[in-house]
């Protein structure tokens, strides 16, 4: 039998090569080109990538190739390390350049041009080359050439501004996200310059700019002032209207569900819950008497009166009476019996053993020589029925391929692989 450590990944992407030199803004995009099948080589400092001392860490016991950060958007990579401010790492790397398809980075503005591989004299050598940088704010622009955080992209962006409750101060997102996102949609710009190549046979560099990406993340906030003079505000667990906010997370008791009491299309939702009340003895009678089918959309925008201000109030007051009494998943069987736009909130942990992620097997297992254990990760982002993506594999230890890639693919000589060691080159 096939050893699974071992054997060929697969993947649509297999015969293409990466060079990802990206930090934590960037990790996501090789991870998802290594999700696809691609090779991608990891090109590191010989004192490791910043993302290898990114906590928490593996039992809690640091180690550069113990940090959960490191082990998830590094797994699949291969590991090279080369010092590039030495001239003959820069030499080495060039090479690499020349037999790749892809380069991404995520370096500041300026710094790859000051060692001489901008993109222009990088193409020269490789006219196919697809050259992705990560920036912050972009490359042209007053804050071209600003340095930024993941909490600083959230607050450029304008996410920040939404998230919170009303009256009390903007809130930091609960994970670094912004990298992720901005990672993410390299992959996804990567992929077009790839289409283009495929017709033209000529390569490009692409821009990330990261608070782009966050705006983006905003969905209908974006055009708001351009299209309605207004923009939305932070309204916590309420969904926001100049005078009605309505509940959308509920608690129960064992924790919360998300549901949206409405009307108009959706008033089924709402009449079911008023049946499942009356079942239940719970029901007053007036909210019996309620007509939601006139709740439309439309109503909470223009009925600003007192007295629907009112009667949605009351109307959410005696749910969340309702809701207390149950466990979620009680609340969420109902939900499915009858057609209910209700759903358990779920904690981390529910993740970790959701049975629709395991149907899709969504975590999947792969060894890791460093830790000789077996670990747990998240399984490729997409289901192909004709390209499947390939298998996972585990994140490499810091410079774990300097020999096959420097040396069996460029043809250094052992006793030369020796001197670069020797002189921290790699």
């Amino acid at each position: 039998m096939e050893d699974p450590r071992t054997a060929p990944r697969g993947g649509p992407l297999a015969s293409y090569r990466v060079l990802d030199l990206t930090d934590d803004r960037g990790a996501m995009c090789g991870k998802m080109f290594a999700d696809a099948g691609a090779d991608v080589v990891k090109i590191e400092h010989p004192n490791g990538c910043p993302t290898r001392r990114i906590p928490p860490f593996l039992d809690g016991i640091p180690g550069r190739d113990r940090g959960l950060y490191h082990l998830t958007y590094n797994a699949g990579k291969r590991s090279v390390t080369l010092d590039l401010e030495r001239p003959e790492a820069r030499r080495l790397f060039l090479r690499l350049v020349e037999t790749s398809d892809f380069l991404v980075e995520s370096f500041s503005v300026g710094y790859f041009d000051s060692l001489g591989l901008d993109y222009e004299s990088l193409s020269r050598s490789n006219p196919r080359l697809i050259y992705l940088t990560i920036t912050p704010f972009g490359d042209r622009g007053p804050a071209a050439r600003y340095k930024s955080t993941d909490i600083i992209s959230w607050a450029s962006g304008g996410m920040m501004y939404l998230s919170g409750i009303p009256g009390r101060p903007p809130l930091q997102m609960s994970l670094p996200q912004a990298g992720l996102h901005a990672g993410a949609e390299a992959a996804v710009a990567g992929m077009l310059a790839h289409l283009e190549r495929e017709r033209s046979s000529e390569g490009q560099r692409v821009v990330i700019d990261t608070q782009a990406c966050v705006v983006w993340t905003m969905l209908s906030e974006s055009p708001y002032p351009l299209l309605h003079g207004d923009v939305l505000r932070r309204s916590g667990v309420k969904s926001g209207g100049q005078r009605v906010s309505r509940t959308l997370v509920y608690p129960c008791n064992d924790g919360h569900v998300m549901f949206l009491l409405t009307g108009g299309a959706y008033s089924h939702s709402a009449e079911q819950i008023v049946e499942w009340m009356e079942e239940e003895g719970a029901a007053p009678d007036w909210i019996k008497a309620v007509d939601f089918s006139t709740w439309s959309p439309e109503k909470f925008s223009t009925d600003l009166s007192d007295e629907f201000v009112r009667l949605v109030g009351e109307c959410e007051d005696v749910v969340t009476d309702f809701f207390s009494r149950f466990s979620r998943q009680e609340i969420y069987r109902v939900a499915l019996e009858r057609g209910l736009m209700i759903a358990p909130v779920a904690t981390v942990e529910d993740i970790a053993v959701d049975e629709q992620l395991a149907a899709r097997e969504y975590f999947q297992t792969a060894w890791n020589e460093a830790l000789d254990r077996e670990l747990t990760y998240v399984g490729p982002f997409a289901k192909l029925s004709a390209a499947p993506l390939a298998r996972v594999a585990s994140a490499p230890q810091l410079g774990q391929d300097n020999e096959v890639v420097l040396g069996e693919e460029l043809g250094l000589r052992s006793e030369e692989l020796q001197y670069l060691y020797a002189t921290s080159v790699i």
